[in-house]
């Protein structure tokens, strides 16, 4: 029941942030003839989050010392949060009514969900409707709670080790200071701030498959719906939206017809139907690292998606007032030289170019795109590139540039508190994962991956003009950076940028089949037909592969003996050594472990190498004295000791030496499948 408390706390926050920082929050829903809430209830929710779980947290590591600081950090955050809504409230019912505060433009609250012609928000309606359906399909297929069991499906169960033992280490532990639950003792470089908010429900109560998939969902539908409007608002089609939200869901590729052709002909339908693993030609494609499932393992993404779509939707005026000014300078059909020099000026030499046109939102988006870091990180980097080109054709640039001053100052404030050093290496790395990283390698491989969507968006490019066709060029900046910089050694974590491009781009290729599906003429509307099933039928198939691969889970229980030993007995402060963990009962304890699984942590920036050589040289001491130094050394409170261990062919493990130093104070199960956990202060 508190956790659901929290989620109305935090949309009620949003609602009074937005009504005082962004004024005319409704107007692109508005100005697209679309009904209010498709706006204003992501809006209300994304903001509110933010504002409401950065306090907890804060407020919790405040409270570090504390046996529950989650306890103290809800509840100053909770007074504080009703204070300010109340403050809100009073100040503003002289001045509106209540139906009016959250209604659209008008004093009737049904004008919130409706128009004019209620008809009219009817295909809306549906949309968020089916969207709603959707999302909570996905999320609760891959994750849920039956018969006190947690059951994780096979497509997500590796995202989700690093995930779910950030989230149990807040929601059975105490991970203030934070460190990363897969290789503890040092800073947190992963960005795991909705992995806490997560943690926190399920403290509050909520059980934990809905704590984790209802911010899910509604990061997922708030992208949803927040894209929908965008497109109606800049093509002035519904049909356009509805298309791009399609095309947005299911990839373009030519990978399942590459599948098709290489079956033998009397084996191609039974080949689709039996497959179960994620169909691939290009590099780690198999991985499921294009599709659907990349939502459902990466449940922090769709939240920093709908921020970005949310800051397009809201800065894209400053770039639709600027290209009227631009285009009222032309004095003929075509441009001359005195248009391109009067343009010119426009551009740059008159007051509103370089003028604030409100304060107040430029630094709202900058305090919420800034508190975005430790969210989202790759979002919020696509997000500041795709403003600074937006920035670049637009009136009010000082706007732009209060937000990304404050999100700067708010990204680096937070790096100095989580981070010791650099969060990321910046450094130029040309071709992604192409085999061949020549331009003409890149080119086969960007065809290879996402087929004819760049194609077909391009030439929806030539049936626009002016501000909508320049934002092609701003939606293809996350794809630029994804084929030429490296934040991290692992350079597969690009893919989210060519994602978040896609799902963008994707409004261009829906603006060609919107245009054929309205001709009038049937050969055109069958060559839309056509172009749509090219367009989506590798991602329609990949949705039907995540189906069948979450027909089977890791099952966890409630009552596991060592999960339970784990949540009860250890703190944050203790650090198990353990064999290379992925996702188990020791994780689900919330034990943060020296070195789980090596990939997690080196794709985040540790360094694994090093730890690795020490995990060896302590499970393999040959004496008391040797292994007795080595724990000191890296502060180790229990080790562990299993089926995992005893097999590793990682090291020998003296099971011996580990007995003859330390107390075993658990043990679990039988023989070569027994669980001992060992404590390190408790010597023989």
């Amino acid at each position: 029941m508190l956790g659901v408390v929290y989620i109305l706390l935090c949309v009620l926050c949003g609602s009074a942030i937005c009504g005082l920082l962004f004024k005319n929050l409704g107007k692109p829903a508005e100005e697209a003839g679309l009904p209010a809430f498709m706006v204003k209830l992501p809006a209300w929710y994304l903001i509110g989050t933010l504002a409401v779980t950065w306090p907890v947290y804060l407020f919790s590591y405040l409270f570090q010392n504390a046996q529950k600081p989650l306890f103290w950090g809800n509840l100053v955050t909770w007074l504080l949060a009703i204070a300010f809504v109340t403050v809100v409230f009073l100040a503003n019912k002289g001045k509106k009514s209540v139906k009016e505060m959250f209604s659209g433009t008008g004093s009737r609250t049904k004008e919130f969900f409706f128009m004019e012609k209620e008809s009219q928000a009817y295909g809306p309606i549906l949309f968020t409707i089916v969207t709603v359906a959707f999302t909570g399909f996905l999320m609760f297929l891959t994750f849920k709670v039956l018969n006190n069991s947690i059951y994780v499906g096979y497509s997500v169960f590796s995202d989700f080790a690093p995930h779910l033992g950030m989230i149990r280490s807040f929601s059975v532990s105490n991970n203030f200071p934070t460190q990363y639950a897969h290789f503890a003792g040092e800073d947190i470089r992963y960005h795991f701030m909705f992995q806490f908010m997560v943690g926190n429900l399920e403290f509050l109560g909520m059980r934990l498959d809905f704590a984790f998939n209802l911010p899910s969902m509604f990061g997922m539908i708030g992208t949803y719906m927040l894209l929908f409007v965008l497109v109606v608002r800049l093509t002035k089609s519904r049909l356009c939206g509805y298309l791009t939200a399609l095309l947005f869901t299911f990839r373009s590729s030519f990978t399942v017809f590459r599948y098709m052709a290489e079956q033998p002909k009397d084996n191609v339908w039974n080949a689709l139907k039996t497959n179960t693993e994620f169909l691939g030609y290009t590099q780690n494609e198999n991985w499921g690292l294009w599709n659907l499932n990349v939502y459902c393992n990466q449940r922090h993404l769709a939240f920093a998606l709908a921020m970005l779509v949310l800051a397009i939707l809201l800065f894209f005026p400053y770039v639709e007032a600027m290209g009227k000014k631009l285009l009222a300078v032309q004095k003929e059909e075509k441009l001359t030289f005195a248009d391109r020099i009067a343009q010119v000026k426009t551009l740059f030499f008159t007051k509103t170019a370089f003028g604030i046109k409100d304060v107040k939102f430029a630094v709202g988006m900058g305090v919420f795109l800034g508190t975005l870091a430790f969210w989202n990180g790759s979002a919020l980097v696509a997000t500041l590139a795709m403003l600074f080109f937006m920035a670049a054709v637009s009136d009010y640039r000082l706007d732009y540039l209060i937000t990304a001053v404050i999100v700067l100052v708010l990204y680096f404030l937070q790096s100095n508190l989580f981070v010791e050093g650099s969060v990321v290496s910046p450094a130029y790395f040309f071709g992604f994962l192409a085999e061949n990283k020549t331009a003409w390698g890149v080119v086969l491989f960007i065809v290879e991956l996402t087929g004819i969507v760049l194609f077909v968006a391009i030439a929806g490019a030539t049936m626009v003009k002016g501000t909508v066709r320049y934002m092609l060029l701003v939606f293809l900046v996350p794809f630029v950076l994804a084929f030429t910089l490296a934040l991290t050694g692992d350079i597969t974590v690009n893919h989210k940028w060519i994602m978040m491009s896609l799902m963008l781009v994707s409004m261009f290729a829906a603006i060609v089949l919107t245009n054929l599906l309205k001709s009038g003429d049937w050969l055109n509307r069958a060559v839309a037909i056509v172009l749509l099933f090219v367009l989506t039928a590798t991602g329609v198939y990949d949705l039907t592969t995540v189906v069948k691969r979450n027909e089977n889970y890791l099952v966890f229980s409630y009552d596991d003996p060592v999960t339970n030993w784990i949540a009860e007995n250890a703190t944050c402060d203790d650090i198990f050594l353990t064999p290379y963990y992925s996702l188990n009962n020791v994780v689900m304890g919330g034990a943060m472990l020296y070195y789980g699984w090596p990939y997690y942590a080196w794709s985040a920036g540790y360094d694994t190498y090093s730890r690795e050589r020490k995990v060896k040289k302590m499970y393999e001491a040959s004496s008391v004295e040797q292994l007795d130094a080595l724990i000191e050394e890296h502060n180790i409170r229990y080790i562990i000791v299993d089926h995992d261990c005893r097999t590793s062919s990682e090291y020998d493990v003296r099971e011996d030496v580990i007995e003859a130093a330390y107390e075993a104070v658990f043990e679990h199960d039988t023989g070569d499948w027994m669980v001992r956990i060992f404590d390190t202060t408790k010597e023989k």
